[in-house]
């Protein structure tokens, strides 16, 4: 079976995996030679010096992408002793992303969940997290699951074995009706449940036609060369010239 890839992928590797190489060979002040043999060491030693530097995790990982390609692709050895250096700095790009997004450790980005939330909610933010999706989307998102939990009188997980469709149209409608929000809002709501459908309950949320929300967003008004001169005859003193600021 055939794999997508951006064309000229392997051209743009191996032209990164030289940079990074030549880039190695100057910290290490050694020549540039193709078949020059390098360590795992040396390049713990290069990798410090980018975070030294402050060069981002994510990029210190193309560092090490691009050198065991070199490894791999130019020298044609076996790159072994530099896979695990990719997989630790997988964790630290897991870190610095979790804390760039709101979270306070890594462990927040899966695993520490509130355990006096309800299972659903849980389940749903272990869901989320596991997707990569960003805190305040999560956030959002469940807070919409929470409306939803309210309006249908649902606690737990087990009370969802009896929703369906019907369900989210109703809860959907009187978003429009009764709680008259703008579209935007109701959209949102509605991606929220298809993702809980989705990614916890394992199954289709089937097909919804609720009332579609028409609220329009709320435009400033703007006054006329005439009204503005009224308001300006009603004033005087350091109000009027605050006003004609």
């Amino acid at each position: 079976m055939s794999s997508f890839a951006k064309p000229g992928s392997e051209e743009q590797e191996l032209k990164w995996a030289w940079i990074w190489f030549k880039q190695f060979c100057a910290f290490h002040r050694r020549a540039v030679e193709r078949e020059r043999e390098f360590s795992a060491d040396e390049v713990i030693a290069f990798l410090r010096s980018k975070r030294d530097a402050n060069v981002p995790a994510w990029k210190r990982m193309k560092v090490i992408e691009g050198l065991i390609v070199f490894r791999e692709s130019v020298q044609h050895r076996n790159p072994a002793d530099l896979l695990p250096l990719r997989e630790t700095m997988r964790g630290i790009v897991s870190i610095e992303r979790a804390k760039s997004e709101g979270y306070d450790t890594i462990d927040d980005v899966v695993g520490k969940i509130d355990p006096k939330e309800p299972d659903a909610i849980q389940e749903f933010r272990r869901a989320l997290r596991r997707g990569g999706m960003a805190l305040r989307t999560e956030r959002t998102y469940v807070g919409k699951l929470k409306n939803f939990m309210a309006d249908r009188g649902l606690t737990c997980l087990a009370d969802f074995e009896r929703i369906g469709a019907a369900d989210v149209e109703a809860h959907l409608t009187d978003l429009a009706v009764d709680g008259n929000v703008a579209p935007s809002t109701q959209n949102v709501s509605f991606h929220s449940l298809l993702k809980f459908f989705t990614l916890v309950l394992k199954r289709e949320m089937g097909k919804i036609e609720a009332i579609r929300a028409t609220k329009k967003p709320m435009t400033p008004t703007v006054l006329g060369p005439k009204e503005i001169a009224g308001v300006f005859e009603g004033l005087s003193g350091v109000h009027l010239t605050i006003a004609k600021l």
